[in-house]
């Protein structure tokens, strides 16, 4: 189920951020989130901020986010692997 989310003119132009860039620092930023808060595996993440696991994680250890990667994760991860074969 896919889910959008308006964000008012107001909010945008105050984000200073170049117009192209707008949507993808977004997702990075959430995914970013999501997972220091304990929210979101980290591969569902990656695929939010539509980068690769590697480019991810060193983003994570960029920002000092420490890695929480549970059995839990890993099921979930495979899992959404396996929906998208």
């Amino acid at each position: 189920m896919p889910v959008s989310l308006e964000i008012s003119d107001e909010v945008l132009s105050a984000l200073k951020l170049p117009p192209r860039a707008i949507e993808r620092e977004l997702r990075k930023e959430l995914a970013i989130h999501l997972v220091a808060e304990g929210l979101l595996p980290q591969g569902s993440a990656c695929r939010l901020a539509s980068m690769s696991r590697l480019a991810f994680d060193r983003l994570l250890g960029e920002r000092q986010i420490p890695v929480r990667y549970t059995p839990a994760d890993v099921e979930a991860d495979v899992q959404a692997l396996s929906a998208e074969i």
